[in-house]
């Protein structure tokens, strides 16, 4: 059980797990300033990792970071990688890239996304959420994992950031594109996308556990980011995020963080060895999930407030079945077979 509670800030996080971080070659997606892959990032950077890679849309926003983290740690080395999840050519062109670094990467945390977007495809004609945030990762992540296998040096933490929407819908396998729009529902598109992140680590543990792969999901807590900013009034008010007059609820029942506290949950997914291992589930679960009592291997696990939570997961969100189903459609949509 991890030492840290939903108040541990990412500096204090950092601090404490500074030997593990030391050293280290990590890449996280989705570092805009002020996000919480940045600030994962920004915190990091100050423990001396071996290399940061810094992947996103826009070199001038990757730049931005750069900037602010070489201005605090003047000797940190990072690399700046230019990734568009929407675009599979893109993907597989940052995927060589990471793949040429000498030693490549040990930890892998994928961080961007976008949420409740009007409809949309990816360059490849699928919905825009779904080809975001779950494709798009399942791509990059892959084709990395699969190079280290041909060296034979698996050992690799992937840490895939969902959130609580997962709950508003689960991965919809007859319809992944609301009927090419027909039927769109933001949120449903989002949570579908959210389930398809935890889903992706069900599977990851189950296929690469045995060859020294650990990943995890997570769920930073309710923070407000530039995630959202293109949501109207209206649609914060239908997710119940802010009242009419545009204010925040801040009901602590909805888990609100610190952007700093948000990252804290990325970077104990990361580092953290105490979540590792067997793990003895809460037994105040809500969810039709059956642990029976006893220890279960957290690797795939789900982690809310810097503790493993699969009793507040979507018992679909955690299923194997519908995990191996989800990779066997993810291979047709990539048009490639990932087999471990």
């Amino acid at each position: 059980m991890s030492r840290y509670t939903a108040e541990s800030t990412s500096e204090e996080v950092c601090r404490d797990l500074s030997d593990k971080i030391q050293g280290s070659r990590v890449l996280i997606t989705g570092v805009t300033p002020g996000s919480i892959g940045g600030e994962a990032a920004l915190q990091i950077s100050r423990q001396a990792p071996a290399l940061l890679v810094l992947a996103g849309r826009r070199i001038e926003n990757l730049r931005l970071l750069e900037d602010a983290i070489r201005a605090g740690t003047p000797g940190a080395n990072t690399r700046l990688l230019l990734l568009d999840l929407s675009s599979q050519e893109s993907v597989r062109k940052a995927a060589e890239e990471v793949n040429a670094l000498p030693q490549g990467i040990d930890v892998l945390i994928n961080s961007a996304g976008t949420m409740a977007t009007p409809y949309g495809v990816t360059k490849e004609g699928l919905e825009l959420q779904f080809g975001t945030n779950h494709i798009g990762h399942f791509l990059f992540t892959n084709l990395i994992l699969s190079k280290r296998l041909r060296h034979n040096t698996t050992k690799m933490k992937v840490v895939n950031v969902s959130s609580s929407g997962h709950k508003r819908g689960p991965v919809r396998f007859e319809d992944l594109g609301f009927e090419d729009g027909k039927c769109y529902d933001k949120w449903q598109a989002y949570g579908q996308s959210k389930t398809a992140n935890m889903l992706f680590s069900v599977s990851l543990a189950e296929k690469l556990g045995p060859r020294g792969v650990k990943s995890f999901s997570l769920y930073p807590g309710r923070i407000v980011t530039g995630i959202g900013r293109h949501l109207s009034l209206e649609d914060w008010v239908k997710s119940g995020w802010k009242n009419k007059d545009g204010e925040i609820i801040h009901d602590p029942k909805l888990n609100w963080r610190t952007l700093s506290q948000g990252a804290a949950t990325l970077i104990v997914a990361a580092y953290d060895l105490s979540i590792e291992g067997k793990q003895t589930p809460s037994s105040h679960s809500d969810t039709s999930i059956e642990f029976n009592g006893e220890p279960i291997e957290s690797n795939g696990s789900y982690l809310v407030n810097n503790q493993i939570h699969d009793d507040d997961a979507a018992e679909y969100a955690v299923d194997p079945k519908n995990a191996e189903r989800l990779w066997t459609v993810s291979e047709e949509l990539v048009g490639q077979k990932f087999r471990y």
